[in-house]
């Protein structure tokens, strides 16, 4: 998380969010489209085999159409392979990882 944070502290140039992701999202002030979306990342990521229709479903009533869900799916895969290549290798740093 720690070079992930540092690429949104850039991004979004707002360190108290950034922060708060860090401890604990739900505790945060987002929007009910910004928590749908959270919420899905931590279901997928930590339990990939329990992702159903009825999760798609909630995403789309937030606003999301299937290219916004593809795109949210292909993101968090990638994070999540991303740390999965560094923990089993040991190799830490953002810039091997992204270049």
């Amino acid at each position: 998380m720690t070079a992930h944070g540092e690429a949104l502290r850039k991004e979004s140039e707002d360190d108290e969010l950034v922060e708060g992701l860090k401890r604990d999202y739900t505790r945060l002030e987002l929007s009910p489209t910004e928590r749908a979306m959270l919420d899905y990342a931590v279901k997928l990521t930590a339990a990939p085999s329990s992702v159903s229709e009825e999760d798609i479903k909630k995403l789309r009533a937030h606003g999301f159409d299937d290219r916004d869900i593809l795109d949210i799916v292909y993101v968090i895969c990638l994070y999540n392979f991303n740390d999965r290549l560094a923990d089993a290798t040991g190799i830490s740093g953002h810039d091997f990882l992204y270049g």
